[in-house]
């Protein structure tokens, strides 16, 4: 609780390519726009899931993953429409088009794509969910992206981290 007008961000770091970059928030955005089109048109109905594939894996996902964070699916589902229509996909690179900015006077809620620009010092502000499958074994460059693991107090249970086990070896060497 307490989170509702604080940054959320998810993190999408599979590679430091610009071109990859953008051919998978190209494909995070077609996606993201489907979810928001099945939200905005079921969720509100009292027979959602029967409606709606997406909502049934979102209620999965959910039963799954966050059952013990104190709201029920209910309260959860009333809330989609309003949150995901502030969803936004951001590439972080040299070569961005739109900037991520996150602003002071309302909550920003990004799914951020990014790479060496990334491991320069960029601050993704509440990070909760980090898909990590950048190859790298250099210490120091682990190090600088193992940064972005630290997260906000009072949201820890909502945190996670997704690599492949190559990559969790590798972090867990240099500790």
């Amino acid at each position: 609780g307490g989170q509702r007008n604080k940054h959320s961000s998810m993190l999408i770091h599979a590679t430091r390519f610009t071109d990859v970059h953008r051919l998978i928030a190209a494909l995070v955005e077609e996606y993201l726009t489907t979810i928001k089109k099945d939200i905005a048109s079921y969720a509100k109905l009292p027979d959602a899931l029967s409606q709606s594939e997406i909502l049934i894996e979102l209620r999965s996902t959910f039963e799954t993953h966050l059952s013990n964070i104190g709201f029920s699916w209910t309260e959860v589902i009333a809330e989609l429409p309003s949150f995901s229509n502030s969803i936004v996909v951001r590439e972080v690179h040299q070569k961005k088009s739109v900037p991520l900015e996150y602003r002071k006077d309302a909550p920003t809620n990004a799914i951020v794509i990014g790479g060496a620009s990334l491991a320069r010092g960029f601050t993704v502000e509440g990070l909760s969910v980090s898909y990590f499958l950048r190859n790298t074994v250099f210490y120091d460059t682990l190090m600088q992206m193992g940064r972005w693991f630290g997260y906000r107090p009072g949201y820890e249970d909502l945190c996670k981290v997704f690599m492949p086990r190559e990559r969790i070896n590798h972090f867990a060497n240099i500790i």
